[in-house]
């Protein structure tokens, strides 16, 4: 009966990672804007692109802490027949901008102050000789030397931080900078996450004997949090239909839901239906992809919700390949999945009919990258996980790859 009902279904079912990820990018918009403090922006995704109105530095300004002067009077000054200056005045970062007012006059100028007009160097303190008001200068002083241009850090019309893009704190300092106050970001994603099962406690509380610390609450919290999302709000739920349904309802302000467990063909697996009863539509419904095959997506109003199974390396590889995606999509960004080539460093077998997803350790090496596949039978899953700092991705069909071949690899660490 439950074959004949998914042989029926007006959803896809057992789909590519690449046209799961396709039908979420059509069906998901990037969540709102809003505008905050350049002091807050950091981690934060640019929702326009941001270009500069004014020059930076706006005038030509001291780089050391000297004296202002004009290089070509200086030409024929030597050790044995120093040219003498007159010192009239001081300028500090704060001054507005002065004028040179007599020949061989030099101005005193600290680090950051506007060269005064009819200037085109600085001399620093410690190479000249300083005598009351007069400077003694022992060889040519170059034009433009210890200058900062007008304009040398950014131009008008350049570009600050373009749209969809991740803010650096180099960037949000450039912003200030160059007088950008407030910024206009994508707000970052609200989500929820719901680990199903009875035999599960709160894994931040002693829960009764014989129960398991739901321990993928904590995982996805942690990654989640890591892309620069909302805080998480994490809880187990009770295995049944009216709680599943009720704890989706009772998160359904948020952008994400994300829910662990419960997505087998079991007939205790009430996850996939309890979810389309409580109002979301199916999206889709399990991936050709080893392991974690039993992933689904829907759609309830605006809310985006992705189930995935319940063993901890199958979230873990979930998070980076569909998960992560997911933020990026609802953030904006352009690149959802960001991967590279590495060089094998042990064989591994592929999957037939699905792509195959293999944990592995990224060593960086005289520029080529090496991926060794974790598969020691005398680790357990949670100890190679956290040995992890990469994917292997094997095509389907792609029977033994040996050590030494080019292969796909996700970075996760």
């Amino acid at each position: 009966m439950q074959q004949d009902l998914e042989k029926s279904a007006n959803y896809p079912q057992n789909i590519t990672r690449r046209k799961a990820l396709e039908i979420l990018k059509i069906q998901l918009s990037p969540i709102i804007e809003k505008t905050i403090p350049v002091t807050d922006c950091c981690g934060s995704v640019a929702a326009q692109t941001i270009c500069s109105e004014i020059s930076m530095p706006e005038h030509d300004r001291s780089a050391m802490d000297g004296f202002a002067l004009t290089a070509s009077e200086t030409s024929s000054a030597s050790v044995d027949s120093p040219i003498i200056f007159t010192v009239s005045g001081e300028i500090r970062p704060s001054s507005s901008g002065s004028e040179k007012t007599r020949p061989n006059g030099a101005i005193k100028i600290l680090t950051g102050g506007i060269i005064p007009q009819g200037c085109d160097s600085v001399i620093p303190f410690e190479q000249v000789t300083i005598s009351s008001n007069k400077i003694s200068i022992f060889s040519p002083v170059q034009e433009g030397a210890f200058i900062r241009p007008a304009g040398s850090d950014v131009l008008p019309g350049e570009t600050l931080i373009a749209e969809n893009t991740h803010i650096s704190a180099c960037a949000a300092a450039l912003l200030a900078y160059a007088g950008k106050n407030h910024i206009r970001v994508r707000q970052a994603p609200s989500i929820a996450v719901l680990a199903v099962g009875n035999e599960l406690c709160d894994p931040t509380k002693t829960g009764p004997e014989g129960l398991i610390p739901a321990d993928n609450l904590i995982l996805m919290k942690a990654l989640c949090e890591s892309c620069g999302t909302a805080e998480v709000a994490i809880s187990t739920c009770e295995n049944s239909p009216e709680a599943i349904a009720e704890a989706i309802k009772r998160h359904s302000a948020c952008d994400l839901i994300i829910t662990t467990g419960g997505t087998g063909p079991g007939n205790r697996d009430f996850v996939f239906d309890s979810i389309r009863n409580a109002g979301g539509t199916p999206l889709f419904k399990g991936l050709s992809i080893h392991p974690a095959k039993s992933i689904f997506a829907f759609k309830l109003q605006d809310t985006a919700i992705l189930g995935l199974p319940g063993p901890p390396n199958a979230v873990q590889l979930a998070f980076h390949t569909v998960i992560k995606p997911t933020l990026n999509i609802l953030l904006g960004l352009p690149d959802i999945i960001s991967s590279t080539f590495a060089i094998l460093g042990a064989s591994v077998k592929g999957a037939e009919e699905r792509e195959k997803l293999i944990l592995c350790h990224i060593i960086e090496e005289n520029g080529s990258i090496k991926a060794t596949p974790l598969n020691n039978r005398n680790l357990s899953s949670r100890k190679l996980m956290c040995l992890a700092n990469g994917i292997i991705t094997i095509a389907p069909n792609s029977g033994k790859l040996n050590a030494g071949e080019l292969v796909q690899i996700i970075k996760t660490g």
